[in-house]
This record gives structure tokens, C-alpha cells and sequence, in this order.
């Protein structure tokens, strides 16, 4: 994998992360699990909080990963590069 297809893997991720946080804020952000003392809430909108919670979680952790890949990919080349070049 290349850097340029690690950099478009990152900014989808954090274009999804963006997207669904977007959405969980402004449709769902009342929504919290069900204790004794408050009125039940709809299952769906603690199911649909639920998806793009994860949704979101799942990208933040595909663009570290990514990120962590690429710097050390880029590192390598720059070390490889250099070293090159002294010889």
C-alpha cells in the first residue's frame, strides 16, 4: 500500500467519522440508555445512537491505524532515502 492510497483511506475515514457524528448530534443527541427513573426511549433512535456510535468509532480507530501506517512508511522512505544518498 502506498502512501497516497493510505492518505485517501484516512480522509474517507474521517470524512465517515464527521458524517456520522454529524448525524448522531443533530437527529439523536437527546438519546441516552434507559434508566428506572426516566420515561423509556424508542428503541430505534437507541439502536440508530447505537450504529453511528460505532460507525464512528470504527473510523476513528481505521484512520489512527492508517495514519500510524503512513508516517511509518514515509519515515522508512525518508531513511532509505538518505541513506542513499551518503553512499
Amino acid at each position: 500500500m502506498s502512501v497516497r492510497i493510505a492518505l485517501k483511506l484516512f480522509v474517507i475515514s474521517l470524512i465517515a467519522f464527521a458524517a456520522a457524528f454529524a448525524l448522531r448530534q443533530t437527529f439523536f443527541g437527546d438519546v441516552t440508555p434507559v434508566s428506572w427513573e426516566q420515561e423509556p426511549q424508542s428503541l430505534w433512535a437507541l439502536g440508530a445512537a447505537f450504529m453511528l456510535r460505532t460507525i464512528e468509532n470504527v473510523a476513528a480507530v481505521v484512520a489512527a491505524i492508517v495514519a500510524a501506517f503512513a508516517c511509518t512508511r514515509g519515515l522508512d522512505r525518508l531513511r532509505s532515502s538518505r541513506s542513499e544518498s551518503s553512499r
